[in-house]
């Protein structure tokens, strides 16, 4: 029997989604795309808050013309409306379609529940 309503996402299979569409936006050089998934008071590692980021992005999509991002090992913890998340995250560019740059990066992101909505709000990596 069919309920009509839609079966509502966990929190995890909420965030795993957010980061899905991090990486379709960086592959598609879509910064705004990218910039509504990361919360206003986003903070990293380097001192960048949201405005650097969007700089850094810029930057980056200038730089490489074509870019694939590798995401796998998501281990997340959940605490409420904060969550942690462990991935092994692997993204090359190039100038042309050949990739002429890859690195690995082990990146514990986290994550906080905004109006219902899960957002970016720091990233470390490694």
């Amino acid at each position: 029997m069919a309920s009509g309503c839609a079966e509502k996402k966990t929190d995890e299979a909420q965030i795993l989604a957010q980061i899905a569409v991090l990486q379709a936006a960086i592959e598609n050089h879509d910064r705004g795309e990218f910039m509504d998934v990361v919360d206003e008071q986003y903070q990293d590692q380097r001192g960048n808050s949201h405005k650097s980021l969007q700089r850094m992005l810029m930057g980056f999509f200038f730089r490489y013309k074509d870019i694939s991002v590798y995401v796998s090992a998501n281990q997340v913890e959940l605490q409420s409306i904060r969550a942690d998340v462990q991935s092994q995250v692997i993204i090359t560019g190039g100038k042309n379609i050949i990739p002429d740059n890859a690195r690995h990066y082990a990146v514990h992101s986290c994550w906080k529940k905004v109006s219902d909505e899960w957002r970016l709000s720091c990233l470390e990596w490694q």
